[in-house]
């Protein structure tokens, strides 16, 4: 007996809405059996705004605390993807969402990352570029950053 058969798989978890059981002929439990699963499109798009100004150091412990909290993410086409926006005085765009399709590669690219410095911070200038730019359903990051000079 099964009712409803209908779960869905991100990453490593599987969430199921029904379960499929083999009952005998007194309707007893005999065993349980999973559903068919079906994988998530995307599970997640995480966008970092990233301060790289002067006031933040040392660049080893924000390098740190950047690969800590993304090696708890499943990495990878169709689970979890990262794009990472640094800013100081002017926005960069460092690497775009599903740049790096696997977590080692992620993560390689969080230790190799350099800070872009200047004298200023624009906080509130690279928030409202992300939100605005990249904020939307089903946009990703790919847009030359330059030199935004907003803020």
């Amino acid at each position: 007996a099964c009712a409803p058969l209908w779960s869905q798989q991100c990453g490593t978890s599987v969430f199921s809405s029904g379960r499929c059981v083999q009952l005998d002929q007194e309707l007893q439990l005999v065993a349980t059996m999973a559903p068919t699963a079906q994988r998530c499109s995307t599970f997640m798009d995480i966008v970092v705004v990233l301060d790289g100004s002067n006031s933040i150091y040392p660049w080893e412990e924000v390098q740190a605390f950047l690969g800590n909290v993304l090696a708890r993410f499943f990495i990878g086409p169709g689970q979890t993807q990262v794009g990472v926006l640094q800013y100081g005085e002017h926005l960069v765009e460092e690497w775009a969402l599903g740049q790096h399709p696997t977590a080692q590669s992620l993560l390689e690219a969080a230790r190799n990352l350099t800070r872009q410095e200047g004298r200023e911070t624009r906080t509130a200038m690279a928030i409202r570029e992300a939100w605005w730019d990249w904020g939307g359903i089903g946009v990703g990051l790919g847009r030359d950053w330059g030199g935004t000079g907003a803020g």
